[in-house]
């Protein structure tokens, strides 16, 4: 299959690049290992908040319109906005297409998936900076007897052992999951190393 420019993956990314590639009539596709906004709906926390206020939630032609401008959007929230900016830009997202390899040849490159080979002029890799954990290296000191994880697998609190909880990072993905730990009556401690948190509002 030949097409001008080849998008690996359907985030918000992918999505705006095939926005663009749309209105400069450039024929493409966008090959995604699961679904539009994967990593959202499989690599995040259920409860997790994003820290922008609605108002500033957009992509190219595309912006909040609900009722609360001022409010941080839910995972569900998030995924829908996701969903619907696909659609409603008709993406050409090829699903649970995983790309394996990529070639570069003399005029352009092969994308290898299992379905199939895509020959294209361009290549644009979306495919986010978030979807490798930074573990540390004592991680692997820990005793057997002691449950490491890390923010990728990471869901809710019940889905951990009971007892005392170490967060590690206080970023907002550690400020955020020792907080909701906390309110299911566990003892938290945030490990912080140098920290500078700018105010949401």
């Amino acid at each position: 299959m030949r097409v001008t420019t080849v998008v690996i993956g359907a985030g918000h990314a992918g999505l705006a690049m095939s926005h663009g590639l749309t209105a400069r009539s450039i024929d493409h596709v966008i090959l995604e290992r699961g679904e539009v906004a994967h990593s959202w709906k499989h690599e995040r926390w259920d409860s997790l908040r994003l820290l922008t206020p609605n108002w500033l939630s957009r992509l190219p032609g595309y912006s909040y319109d609900g009722a609360d401008p001022d409010g941080f959007r839910t995972m569900p929230e998030t995924i829908g906005f996701l969903e619907h900016y696909a659609a409603t830009i008709a993406a050409p997202v090829h699903p649970h297409t995983t790309v394996t390899r990529v070639r570069r040849v003399d005029d352009g490159f092969v994308v290898s998936t299992p379905q199939g080979e895509w020959q294209s002029r361009t290549v644009v890799i979306a495919t986010g900076a978030c979807s490798v954990p930074s573990v540390p290296a004592f991680a692997e000191a820990l005793p057997p007897n002691v449950r490491s994880m890390s923010a990728l697998e990471y869901r809710n609190p019940g889905s951990l052992e009971p007892g005392g909880v170490l967060v590690v990072g206080a970023s907002a993905t550690g400020t955020q999951i020792a907080e909701e730990i906390h309110r299911s009556g566990r003892p938290v401690t945030i490990a912080v190393g140098e920290h500078i948190r700018a105010p949401r509002t």
